[in-house]
């Protein structure tokens, strides 16, 4: 059983999460976008091993830390290839934009979707999950999905970025929601929800 801890970052109240199998202190950290001395500070209380630095998609919000963690830890950079360039691209990953500026970070690990990492002792799979971002990746974990900000609770992410794009985002929604079984979402920004709930609530679903 994995346990999944949720650390609220920066202005845009960007969810990173810190995921391993309960008692164990190898983990992943997904999408660490601000505030790194929270980061820090959460791995170094709970005396942690950071295996893989997890990224579901490249905006600057979700990224930001990524330098840093990378630095502190050596973990590898994960990431779909057709987001790699904004991990260096300040326009592309909009911090050009922003009140934050991220320091590259380039990608160790190029993802495609359809592979299963073996990261802290937990076997992760990878969804290509395009729409909000061209690159958008979701991992799959147990009964567990993060999807960074292609599904929120009852809604979907933002599509009117450059390589964003609505039929992709509601196929990527479809995907995940005709997954079997019950899985708990978590998304990049806001609450949890399930798929249960979503299939029930979510405006994109069955609409491809």
């Amino acid at each position: 059983m994995i346990q999944v801890n949720c650390l609220v970052l920066g202005l845009m109240a960007e969810n990173c999460y810190v995921v391993r199998n309960a008692g164990s202190c190898d983990c992943v950290v997904i999408d660490p976008g601000d505030r790194y001395k929270k980061i820090k500070n959460y791995i170094d209380e709970n005396d942690l091993n950071v295996k893989g630095i997890l990224l579901t998609h490249g905006h600057y919000d979700h990224i930001g830390q990524t330098a840093a963690l990378k630095k502190d830890t050596g973990a590898d950079i994960y990431i779909h290839r057709l987001d790699a360039d904004k991990l260096i691209d300040p326009k592309k990953n909009l911090s050009a934009y922003s009140y934050f500026k991220c320091a590259p970070a380039p990608a160790d690990v190029l993802l495609e979707g359809g592979e299963v990492l073996h990261l802290a002792g937990m076997d992760i799979r990878i969804i290509h999950t395009p729409g909000h971002s061209a690159g958008g990746v979701s991992y799959v974990i147990e009964d567990s999905i993060f999807c960074g900000d292609t599904i929120f609770k009852a809604s979907y992410g933002r599509y009117d970025f450059y390589d964003g794009n609505l039929s992709d985002l509601t196929y990527s929604v479809n995907t995940l929601l005709s997954l079997e079984g019950e899985y708990k979402i978590y998304p990049g920004h806001d609450e949890p929800t399930s798929s249960s709930y979503e299939r029930a609530h979510n405006p994109l679903y069955k609409r491809v």
